[in-house]
C-alpha cells in the first residue's frame, strides 16, 4: 500500500512542481546573436506565449531567428519548452532616435 501511495504522490505532485519552475523562471534571456548583436532568447511553454514575452521584450517588433521546441519525460507526465530566439527591431522614438 505505501509503494502506491508513493507513486501517487509523486504523480500529484510532480506536475505542480514543473508548474512553479517553469512560473518562476525569467523567460527571457539577453545573448549576443550570431551576427554579434544583442538578441533576446525567450523560453515559454507554448509558441503564442514566446511570441507576447518577444513582444513585451523588444518593445513591439522583432525578427524571428531560430526557434527550438523540448519534450521532457516523468514517469506519465510529459511537458514542452519553446525557445524563440529574436532579434529586437530598431524604432524611432518620439524625439527621432533610433534604439
Amino acid at each position: 500500500m505505501k509503494k502506491n501511495s508513493s507513486k501517487f504522490l509523486l504523480n500529484l505532485v510532480a506536475p505542480i512542481v514543473a508548474l512553479v519552475t517553469i512560473s518562476c523562471a525569467p523567460p527571457i534571456k539577453t545573448i549576443t546573436g550570431p551576427d554579434g548583436t544583442p538578441h533576446k532568447l525567450v523560453s515559454c511553454n507554448g509558441i503564442e506565449a514566446c511570441y507576447e514575452w518577444a513582444a513585451q521584450a523588444c518593445g513591439g517588433k522583432y525578427q524571428i531567428i531560430n526557434t527550438s521546441n523540448q519534450v521532457s519525460t516523468l514517469g506519465k507526465n510529459v511537458s514542452s519548452t519553446t525557445d524563440l530566439l529574436v532579434r529586437c527591431e530598431k524604432t524611432p522614438t518620439a524625439e527621432g532616435v533610433v534604439r
